[in-house]
């Protein structure tokens, strides 16, 4: 029976892993100097090495004459592990064993020593998926195992873990693997097998695979599979196999695209889409090229120290400049989050793209990205205006009328930042008791149907990107991500602390548009992915009682205040010279 490649050719040993040098560096000093680790939590993308690593470390353990890290290979321990037989290594799926039961009788057997070995060792692929009673379960055991026992956990998701059992494992994080290491691998297999390919297959093969080694030794098994017998495999092949795009191909797409050939545009979407190519990848492809388009553009020295092909670029850089780069890969950075929930994708593309190129891409249309650097715009041209009407004063006779005394004007504008850097601080505390507050209430009484109700009417607040009102708020709410609901209250969670203070700092005109969109009030709150996982650990294991407060605080007056009181001041500071919003 055939072996797929990537089983084949597992690392048997600690050398023979790629790419975890920092890793494998750390548990050989481990196993040479006798200080193993009681548990180990390996986490990291697929593919990496996690299960190949624990399986070599069980083997070397359990191995009756290694020589330093290297096992044997002829004792009844490496013999039973060659050949899939040993009793003393046990591998547990946690994605289909993952309950209070399996544990326990997981627990009932840790106490029994091992048959042949020195070691009982448990293997927890995708630990992750284990219930909160599964891990409760675990807790004891894993802190305070029999003598003979190892636990290695293995997740690509290590912050769905409670924090109680992380803390009681060493853990390592696994990196992905770079291009260049995982290319050294496939040329070892490939001339191991025999197999005629093309080196810019292999480098084609490990960049689609991103870091993964499982991802792309499968890759090579199918293209092998794929051409037919006696024949090379070419980059061509590599890109029909997985429906992707060429740098040809590319090329070819992204000329029609800075030509504002909509047509041509069109014509190659509907080529790709009935030869089968995939719409998302096919963007990200896209996305890919543009970055790398910049990069030739604006930093031409790492461009050339990454071996990156010039040529490929060169002609479409002379006919595209990098604001147009930046405001391409905005758009389609935005649209890709769509296609991903879309039932048709290529719908999605093609909007998109007309409405990139029925735009003057010349500044005259406002991306969303360059939103905020039109505001910073308006204020540095405040700025300016005020520098140059002073600098006028002084060239020519013409005065003008200052409230306070020139000496004193710059100790004036100390004192008046002071003031303002203390009204920001007083109102982040205030809304730190407020986010505190309408957390609590919303998970308080949990309303799932009401989270899976506003994420299904995305589209309505979407149509509010075109009010004038709503515009800045709505493309605001849209960044983040509503989890958790009740009580009439709805906490959207953002991946950064900024993203989330800029939410709840607009919380009037958000309550307003949600209002407006739903004809319904409701209380919202946000917060950041950190903070919400802590949160999510605490309510998930039961760690702090949620109790609704009424709220004895009115929000305008805690947001309103500080507009005011900064207007005050900048009319203070420079009379009606400079107009503010």
């Amino acid at each position: 029976m055939y072996q797929a490649l990537y089983r084949k050719y597992r690392p048997q040993t600690l050398d023979e892993v790629a790419g975890q040098k920092v890793i494998t560096k750390t548990i050989t000093n481990e196993i040479i100097h006798h200080k193993l680790s009681h548990a180990y939590l390996f986490a990291g993308p697929r593919g990496t090495g996690k299960t190949s690593i624990a399986k070599i470390i069980a083997k070397i353990i359990n191995c009756e004459h290694p020589d330093g890290i290297t096992p044997c290979d002829k004792c009844v321990n490496c013999t039973q592990f060659n050949q899939k037989q040993s009793t003393d290594i046990i591998e547990i799926d946690a994605a289909s064993n993952n309950g209070v039961d399996e544990i326990r009788e997981l627990k009932s057997k840790v106490s029994l020593v091992p048959t042949t070995g020195k070691y009982k060792i448990y293997i927890i692929d995708e630990v992750h998926m284990l219930t909160v009673g599964a891990f409760n379960a675990l807790l004891k055991t894993l802190e305070e195992p029999p003598a003979h026992i190892i636990f290695i956990l293995a997740t690509t998701d290590p912050h769905k873990i409670p924090n109680t059992i992380l803390s009681r494992c060493q853990r390592f994080d696994f990196e992905k693997i770079s291009d260049d290491d995982l290319v050294e691998r496939l040329k070892y297999i490939v001339k191991e097998e025999k197999i005629d390919i093309e080196e810019d297959s292999l480098y084609e093969i490990a960049r689609l695979s991103d870091g993964g080694m499982r991802d792309s030794i499968s890759m090579l098994d199918q293209a092998i599979s794929y051409v037919d017998e006696g024949v090379s495999i070419t980059p061509k092949e590599i890109h029909e196999m997985n429906g992707t795009l060429s740098q040809e191909q590319l090329t070819e797409f992204m000329k029609s695209l800075v030509e504002r050939n909509l047509e041509k545009v069109f014509i190659l979407i509907d080529q790709y889409n009935h030869t089968g190519k995939n719409i998302i990848k096919l963007t990200e492809e896209v996305i890919l090229y543009l970055r790398n388009l910049m990069l030739f553009l604006e930093v031409p020295n790492y461009f050339k120290q990454n071996n990156y092909k010039d040529e490929i670029y060169k002609n479409i850089a002379q006919e595209i400049n990098i604001k147009d780069v930046l405001a391409i890969i905005n758009e389609l950075n935005y649209s890709l989050v769509d296609m991903k929930n879309a039932s048709s994708p290529k719908i999605i593309l093609e909007m998109t793209l007309i409405k990139i190129l029925s735009k003057n891409i010349n500044n005259e249309t406002v991306t969303k990205s360059e939103e905020k650097l039109n505001i910073d715009n308006k204020k540095e041209k405040a700025n300016s205006y005020v520098e140059n009407v002073i600098s006028t004063s002084k060239k020519t006779s013409i005065s003008i009328e200052v409230k306070s005394p020139p000496v004193k004007k710059n100790e004036k504008l100390e004192e008046k930042t002071l003031d303002t850097n203390v009204i920001n601080i007083e109102m982040k505390e205030k809304l730190k008791k407020v986010k505190r507050i309408r957390i609590d209430n919303a998970l308080s009484n949990l309303e799932k149907r009401i989270v899976l109700s506003i994420r299904h009417s995305e589209n309505e607040i979407r149509s509010k990107i075109l009010d004038p009102e709503f515009n800045q708020v709505a493309s605001m709410v849209l960044d983040g991500e509503i989890k958790a609901a009740g009580n009439g209250y709805l906490v959207y969670v953002y991946p950064d602390e900024n993203s989330s203070d800029l939410f709840n700092e607009n919380l009037i005109l958000i309550e307003k548009l949600f209002e407006n969109v739903f004809h319904k009030t409701y209380h919202l709150i946000s917060t950041y992915q950190d903070d919400w996982d802590i949160i999510k650990n605490e309510f998930n294991n039961k760690l702090k009682k949620y109790q609704y407060t009424e709220e004895n605080y009115k929000l305008d007056n805690i947001l309103q205040s500080d507009t005011s009181e900064k207007k005050d001041q900048m009319k203070e500071l420079f009379g009606d010279i400079v107009e503010y919003e």
